[in-house]
């Protein structure tokens, strides 16, 4: 399969054209959502977190596509169960402190450390 390079595919796309600072925007303002982006108007919510312009311009980039935006707060979720399980706690109490499930500790625990899905090595 041959990959388009005219058809932005990912949150990477964004990055190089528009720069990080409309990532990390798009992250703040719909982290975990898929972001629709219309082909004419720019809906509210994105000239209200760009402005006119700059939503405009994302939708003109986007054209009709929807794109998932992570929250990017799985990082700092592994950080912590890092930081609980070097003071000696066990899984059990490091979800109970974190509000998640032991599962999600495990997993959190077990992830490489240097995986970062938003950027992905193309």
């Amino acid at each position: 399969m041959t990959r388009n390079f005219d058809v932005p595919e990912s949150l990477v796309d964004v990055a190089e054209t528009f720069g990080l600072g409309v990532v990390l925007t798009l992250m703040q303002q719909f982290g975990g959502q898929e972001v629709e982006f219309p082909r004419r108007k720019p809906s509210a919510a994105l000239v209200e977190a760009f402005g006119e312009e700059r939503a405009r311009d994302l939708c003109h980039f986007l054209s009709g596509q929807r794109l998932y935006v992570p929250h990017g707060r799985a990082g700092k979720k592994r950080l912590e169960v890092q930081r609980l399980a070097e003071t000696g706690r066990g899984r059990r109490e490091i979800a109970a402190a974190l509000g998640i499930s032991q599962r999600h500790v495990r997993r959190l625990a077990n992830r490489p450390p240097d995986q970062l899905p938003l950027f992905p090595n193309d």
